[in-house]
């Protein structure tokens, strides 16, 4: 008889041990359970910054297209010379550090005259940018220098040169892309007199406003 109340005490024990452990059991899965999911919700929601991904030797080709307004032909909007004109570059560039770049454009402009003429002018120059950037967006600072080949009423005049600073704002899309836009003035003198000693120089203002596509690589 002894033996029998002591296995019934054994066994009311165990089972008052079980019913009182198995909603703490229950309450320690779900906290654990809890964490794991708000762990899995906080690695999702990490912003993606591409630009912090720029290092030495990085590369990006530039595609831009724009409007280009001569300045020094009179107002171009309403009594200039030489009305607003389009304006297209293609170039290389290198990142020598994570702010620094060195490259080349390529354009082509072209502008008419209230004479119906064409102003054809390509310039060529090599560049050095100065990006900094505050998340996904990236501030180009460029200055180009170069020459230019120009054409107007069936007259040629090369190597003209070329100065061209130029702001910019970009916002990198993807690590692969980034999309801005650009303002440039170009500076583009013809020193007439060192072929000809009866002419006069002349000195060519141009405002360029173009929408610019990177491609990074």
């Amino acid at each position: 008889m002894k033996r029998i109340s002591t296995l019934f005490c054994s066994a009311l024990i165990c089972t008052v041990v079980s019913v009182m452990g198995a909603p703490f059991a229950s309450a320690q899965t779900a906290e654990e359970s809890e964490e794991i999911q708000d762990k899995h919700e906080k690695e999702k929601q990490v912003d993606v910054i591409y630009n912090s991904n720029i290092q030495e030797g990085d590369q990006y080709i530039r595609i831009s297209l724009g409007a280009l307004a001569p300045l020094s032909f009179g107002n171009p909007f309403t009594d200039g010379k030489m009305h607003v004109g389009g304006m297209g570059t293609l170039g290389y560039h290198r990142f020598l550090t994570p702010t620094i770049a060195v490259g080349g454009d390529v354009s082509f402009a072209s502008c008419s005259t209230i004479g119906s003429n064409v102003f054809n002018v390509v310039p060529i120059v090599g560049t050095v940018t100065f990006q900094p950037h505050l998340g996904n967006f990236e501030f180009p600072l460029t200055l180009g220098l170069g020459f230019a080949w120009e054409t107007y009423s069936g007259k040629t005049y090369w190597p003209g040169l070329v100065v061209k600073p130029q702001v910019g704002v970009h916002y990198r899309i993807t690590s692969s892309w980034s999309l801005g836009g650009e303002f440039s003035y170009m500076w583009m003198p013809q020193f007439n007199k060192l072929y000809d000693s009866t002419k006069e120089n002349k000195h060519g203002h141009f405002f360029d406003l173009d929408l610019a596509a990177r491609y990074y690589f």
